[in-house]
């Protein structure tokens, strides 16, 4: 009996609420966007926020889609699950994909200058991208750095 309320209170204490929930893998995605001229601020704020409420709505493994603002640069942090995740949003952006679309109207706000991809891929998600960016015809240049330490949790 003594071992059973031993076993029940290690089981218990490992379902605490302040357990660390690591990501092991999680892919940090760095997008530098120069906004168009013709774009105001307010315009630029209500476009962003119906692409990030559709990211959410539509990608449940994106764990974080944040647009920063300084002048006329926005930087757009997305945070995945994993690769996977990634690809998913590789996929969603291809023609014929979920936000294709909206993809392309993003065009008419800003420009692309760069993407920074960090963390946990492997060269999977770098080959899609790169089938991806033909598809799209994305000509911003893709930089790559693999995680060699370092960790990444949720606090939920």
């Amino acid at each position: 009996m003594k071992k059973l309320i031993l076993l029940i209170s290690f089981a218990t204490i490992g379902c605490n609420s302040t357990d660390k929930k690591y990501i092991p893998n999680e892919v940090t995605v760095v997008v530098e966007l120069r906004i168009n001229k013709n774009k105001s601020e307010d315009e630029i704020k209500t476009f962003t926020k119906k692409y990030s409420e559709f990211v959410n709505e539509t990608e449940s493994n994106t764990l974080g889609w944040t647009y920063n603002i300084s002048g006329d640069k926005l930087v757009l942090i997305e945070r995945y699950k994993n690769e996977d995740a990634n690809i998913i949003t590789a996929k969603n952006i291809s023609p014929g994909g979920k936000r294709n679309e909206l993809l392309n109207e993003s065009f008419t706000f800003f420009s692309l200058e760069k993407v920074s991809v960090y963390g946990g891929f492997t060269n999977r998600l770098i080959n899609f991208n790169n089938r991806t960016v033909e598809k799209v015809g994305i000509k911003a240049p893709f930089e790559y750095f693999p995680i060699i330490s370092g960790y990444s949790r949720n606090l939920d």
